[in-house]
């Protein structure tokens, strides 16, 4: 106990610390695209960093830079440094990053999504379905990534990870009719959103587009501990160039420090990425 009160005081002395703010290396190595949000709307890094918004879901005219007044940053504010800030739901335009950033493969591909959510989902969101990201180059149910709150309140938290249509739906059942159990998604009842803090959010997933026909897995985060799991074949069809990586779809509240990373990371980068002291920026 002496010797380690010693070292503790030369190291103040020295004004050296032991603590290490910056990511592990391994994490740092596999972020191939990271927005924090601090100072500017753009991503720090990435294939494409230009903050986009889309006049519809529909994404048939696209303008580079942030064209809503319902969208801003909120200095200070952010889990690490600034946020950006969703404040309305009203408007049908779209912020989004392109999706040549989320660095898909054709075959046996695997990745992982994260970012920091703030927000009474319950007291905030307007009525129906709110989608904080929605990662697709057609629409939410075909070949399509998405965390979303559920209409009905209690908001329920969800992981939607919809392979091309025709794979999951052949007979294409109404959804209506395709029991919860059945569909291609992670439910969470009891969410921990909170105005007053910030909640970590992230998938993994794993072995899409097997080369081998095998199964594919993905897996929901929050605050750094697994949700749930899927495990199915998963082929998903994209063309990049018409891939979007959207945010805030009928969002109301603060979104922070967005990240992808070119594989899925284990349990235990899970809770060093939600432990991280200054974030991936730093």
């Amino acid at each position: 106990m002496i010797r380690m009160a010693w070292l503790a005081s030369l190291t103040l002395l020295l004004g050296v610390s032991t603590s290490n703010a910056a990511p592990p290396e391994e994490l740092a190595r596999a972020l191939i695209f990271l927005a924090p949000f601090d100072g500017q709307m753009n991503a720090q890094i990435g294939r494409d960093p230009m903050l986009c918004t889309a006049e519809t879901l529909a994404r048939d005219v696209i303008q580079t830079g942030n064209t809503r007044t319902d969208v801003v940053l909120a200095k200070a504010a952010g889990r690490f440094g600034d946020a950006l800030r969703f404040t309305d739901s009203g408007t049908p335009k779209v912020t989004m990053f392109r999706g040549i950033n989320a660095g898909y493969e054709e075959k046996n591909w695997s990745g992982t999504v994260s970012f920091w959510l703030k927000l009474d989902p319950d007291k905030d969101l307007k009525p129906g379905y709110c989608d904080p990201i929605q990662i697709t180059d057609k629409t939410w149910n075909d070949a399509a990534f998405f965390v979303d709150f559920d209409k009905d309140v209690p908001r329920v938290f969800r992981l939607g990870v919809f392979p091309n249509y025709k794979s999951w739906n052949p007979a294409d059942t109404p959804w209506e009719k395709i029991a919860i159990e059945k569909r291609p998604m992670v439910h969470v009842a009891k969410p921990p959103f909170a105005r007053t803090e910030w909640t970590h959010v992230a998938w993994t997933f794993q072995n899409l587009n097997a080369a081998d026909g095998s199964a594919g897995t993905a897996t929901l985060y929050l605050n750094g501990k697994s949700q749930g799991s899927l495990k199915s074949p998963m082929s998903f069809a994209w063309s990049p160039e018409k891939t979007a990586i959207m945010l805030g779809i009928a969002y109301i509240g603060d979104f922070d420090e967005l990240a992808i990373f070119n594989r899925s990371l284990n349990d235990t980068e899970m809770q060093q990425l939600f432990q991280l002291p200054e974030g991936l920026s730093k």
